[in-house]
């Protein structure tokens, strides 16, 4: 952290004392230019925020140890705050200066992570800090969801991971959405916005999967807009075919429809034969009239089958 490293130069060249701070596996912070290791330092345990680190000195500096602890300790939670201030104002309203600020601290393309659980949400917030105790990725507590922001390479794979840890170490229900932030067009509340809509698109349709990528809901996002009385038309035309399915073909049309309509793939995480699926589509068809195999058709079956799951 840039401005915990300007403050860490200005507290050796005040105060004269020569210290080095590291990270557990040794990973160098901050060393003092004069500073030298020696059989003569002393090693102590630092936290800052949930990250330890370890400080060492010489010995002949001892008597100053508590009062430099506390300075260091008491600088970097001053920081911590006036920066989750910074980003709770970006997620409330949209800031042009302050979304360049925090623009230049990514490197690729950050994405904003939504974690929403039935259970203590710092028991929560304390596991993903765990995972994540990089000081280039921000989490916090925001309206009683956690808030993960940062450069991930493979984001689906890390929300599954912070979701099967939280479930698994806390035994509670969790879903995860996320958005990415255009490194072009850096906008935190946008990010927000685009995560939160997710999850009220989640809880609205009943979708089964819970992580999830606002990019991937397309038909959901234009079942929701569209307009009620071409919603009340569908119903009218739909409604009565689609409460005669069963379960199994529900099931059978989410699972399709969440596989791009691919049917080896949708065939294997149903765990039945190919052609025991193509024989439910071909029943579907029979039953509604739709070639959900044919993509123009899945489409209108799609978004007709959301607004019926909308209005159950």
């Amino acid at each position: 952290m840039k401005e915990l490293n300007t403050f860490l130069n200005e507290l050796e060249n005040r105060s004269g004392i020569e210290f080095e701070i590291s990270t557990e596996d040794g990973s160098l912070i901050y060393k003092s230019n004069s500073y030298v290791e020696s059989h003569s330092n002393v090693y102590y345990p630092l936290n800052l925020g949930y990250d330890r680190f370890v400080l060492r000195l010489d010995k002949s500096f001892k008597a100053c140890v508590k009062l430099l602890m506390y300075s260091i300790e008491n600088k970097y939670n001053e920081i911590c705050s006036r920066r989750y201030k910074n980003i709770q104002k970006l997620l409330e309203e949209e800031d042009l200066e302050q979304n360049k600020i925090l623009n230049n601290m990514f490197v690729g393309s950050p994405v904003l992570f939504i974690v929403r659980l039935n259970s203590n949400v710092y028991d929560g917030l304390n596991i993903v800090n765990q995972m994540y105790t990089s000081s280039d990725i921000i989490t916090m507590v925001y309206k009683s969801d956690i808030i993960i922001i940062g450069d991930f390479e493979d984001v689906y794979d890390h929300a599954v991971s912070m979701r099967e840890a939280i479930i698994s170490n806390l035994f509670c229900k969790c879903v995860v959405s996320f958005s990415e932030i255009s490194k072009d067009n850096f906008n935190l509340k946008q990010a927000y916005d685009n995560a939160i809509e997710a999850l009220v698109l989640f809880r609205r349709f009943s979708l089964k999967e819970e992580v999830i990528d606002y990019n991937k809901l397309f038909l959901e996002r234009m079942a929701y807009y569209m307009d009620n009385n071409l919603k009340k038309k569908i119903m009218y035309k739909f409604k009565d075919k689609f409460d005669e399915l069963d379960s199994e073909m529900l099931n059978t049309i989410d699972e399709f429809v969440k596989n791009g309509l691919n049917i080896s793939n949708t065939a294997k995480r149903l765990f039945i034969h190919r052609n025991t699926l193509i024989y439910r589509i071909d029943k579907l068809k029979k039953e509604t009239g739709f070639d959900i195999k044919n993509f123009k058709e899945a489409a209108v079956f799609v978004i007709s089958f959301l607004i019926w799951k909308e209005n159950k």
